[in-house]
């Protein structure tokens, strides 16, 4: 576990520092990178928080691990003071009825012109448990230097569900509820927890588990609008589950809606259909990390960032390659190329290619020849 000079750097210094669920009450747009096996970690993040994405999360860490095991912990969690992004946010301010129920874009913006704040974003640690003392234990080493934890609840994984975690407590909200109840005793009822789920086939499931995490203390949900049992390749997004888990929660606290993300205006109409503060993209931000700014592919700025990013903390070349390759993916037209691209094994054979590809990146803040010489 590493973290070097949090919060120190200089443009979150003037930016308010707030709860995440007070970000997600206080702002009617909030964006959020989801946490993803292996590609949620430090250099990703960074990249995500520089283009909109208010809130992200690590990894799904298995709680258990990560409390005994300082090689695990080193392993698996990194920070730095640059990963969490500064950002001006609108107020979200009260709307007539009629701007409520009208979609059209110009209606929706007027929701969203209250008094404008610096704001800094939030890092959530995910993790995996099914043990209260083993959530709590890992709680407590990593709340040096993140904003909250989160309950996974919704990993479908087979191996996942045989030991007890992820989607296996889904049909257990006593345990769910434990699990938070234990964990704030531990850290503090001001840290945040949050809880991210799947539907239940049967919605009377999912109001008793929404029901009994809040009243247990937790302080925003996260809703997958699918069942354990769906792929995210196989079936679409159900938005009427998520708003029905939205309605379970009573405006208690925020609920943040998660599937089928893949483009600004898919964020929007998420966020309208379901009435969440925020919404979560995972696959749709490895394909483009500028999503949620807007880009319909990542912009060639990204490409030469994330390379900065990725150069400096030292990312192992297996992950990078297959990062910018989900990235390069909108950009590579032909087969040759990908094919070609896909051949490369080292950082100096990414970094010519995007070179002879004219993916330089002259508007980001470094240049790849530069990348190149330091691996060199």
């Amino acid at each position: 576990m590493r973290g070097a000079g949090l919060h120190a750097e200089e443009d979150n210094t003037s930016a308010e520092h707030l709860l995440p669920q007070d970000v997600l009450s206080s702002f009617e747009v909030i964006n959020v990178a989801a946490p993803m096996v292996r590609y949620s970690k430090l250099p990703f993040r960074q990249l995500v928080s520089r283009y909109e994405a208010h809130i992200t999360h690590t990894p799904m860490l298995l709680a258990q691990e990560f409390s005994r095991s300082a090689i695990a912990r080193d392993a698996d969690f990194s920070t730095n003071g640059e990963e969490r992004g500064t950002f001006t946010m609108s107020e979200a301010r009260p709307a007539s009825a009629a701007q409520e129920l009208d979609p059209s874009p110009e209606a929706r913006s007027k929701l969203f012109t209250g008094r404008k704040r610096r704001v800094r974003g939030n890092m959530i640690a995910q993790f995996a448990a099914n043990d209260g003392t083993q959530l709590a234990d890992a709680a407590e080493l990593v709340k040096p230097w993140v904003d909250g934890i989160d309950l996974n609840c919704g990993c479908p994984q087979k191996w996942a569900y045989h030991e007890g975690i992820g989607c296996a407590l889904l049909r257990k909200p006593e345990l769910v509820a434990e699990l938070v109840r234990t964990t704030k005793q531990r850290v503090g009822w001001d840290f945040p927890v949050s809880v991210k789920i799947r539907v239940d086939q049967d919605l009377q499931l999912t109001n008793q588990l929404v029901r009994t995490a809040i009243t247990a203390g937790a302080d925003w949900i996260t809703v997958h609008g699918r069942t354990r049992h769906q792929s995210s390749s196989g079936y679409p997004v159900d938005l009427d589950a998520i708003a029905f888990a939205v309605s379970c929660a009573k405006g208690d606290v925020p609920v943040v809606a998660n599937g089928d993300v893949f483009t600004w205006e898919e964020a929007e109409e998420t966020r309208r259909r379901c009435g969440v503060k925020g919404v979560m993209s995972a696959r749709g931000l490895l394909a483009n990390p500028a999503l949620f700014a807007g880009y319909e592919k990542t912009p060639i700025a990204a490409l030469s960032e994330f390379v900065d990013i990725a150069t400096d903390t030292g990312l192992i070349f297996p992950l990078f390659h297959r990062h910018m390759a989900y990235m390069l993916e909108a950009h590579l037209g032909k087969k040759r190329d990908r094919m070609y691209f896909n051949s490369l094994n080292s950082h100096a054979g990414v970094i010519d290619f995007l070179d002879d590809m004219g993916f330089s990146g002259a508007s980001a803040p470094t240049g790849l020849q530069h990348d190149l010489e330091r691996i060199l």
